[in-house]
């Protein structure tokens, strides 16, 4: 049983660094300004905003990328040696961008009314705590 709940931690770490490999891929690839970003720009501001949109959306889309790389890394090497506390800095490391998204979201929607997606980064913090803790129950692998 603990190598099952050991397993579905890896599966669950390996698909939250596939998620933001894909969204920081999406992201860094936008061509216009997206819905809900939109929203929160006056009609009269959009192109002006633009350049520094389009710049801001490659750098979270880069940085994003390499966060998903680096959390797949962590996953795939220290995590499945066994290293202690790697899953610790995963749930970390992955924690930390989907709180403060959710913060940002919450802000920017109280004070533009533009829609927020607070539920998606709940729910993609949930299955990174369900990863953290099916690895925990499962123990550290032998070496």
């Amino acid at each position: 049983m603990s190598r099952f709940l050991r397993a579905i931690g890896v599966f669950l770490f390996a698909a939250l660094g596939l998620f933001y490999i894909a969204f920081g891929v999406f992201y860094a690839s936008v061509e216009d300004l997206l819905f809900f970003h939109a929203a929160a720009i006056p009609d009269h501001a959009r192109e002006a905003v633009r350049p520094i949109y389009f710049a801001l959306m490659k750098l979270v889309g880069g940085a994003t990328i390499a966060l998903g790389l680096l959390g797949l890394w962590a996953t795939f090497v220290p995590l499945r040696r066994g290293a202690p506390y790697s899953a610790t800095a995963i749930l970390i490391a992955y924690a930390v961008p989907l709180f403060m998204a959710a913060v940002v979201a919450e802000i920017l929607a109280k004070a533009t009314g533009a829609p927020t997606s607070w539920r998606i980064m709940g729910g993609l913090m949930a299955v990174n705590l369900a990863a953290y803790i099916t690895k925990a129950l499962g123990g550290r692998r032998s070496a």
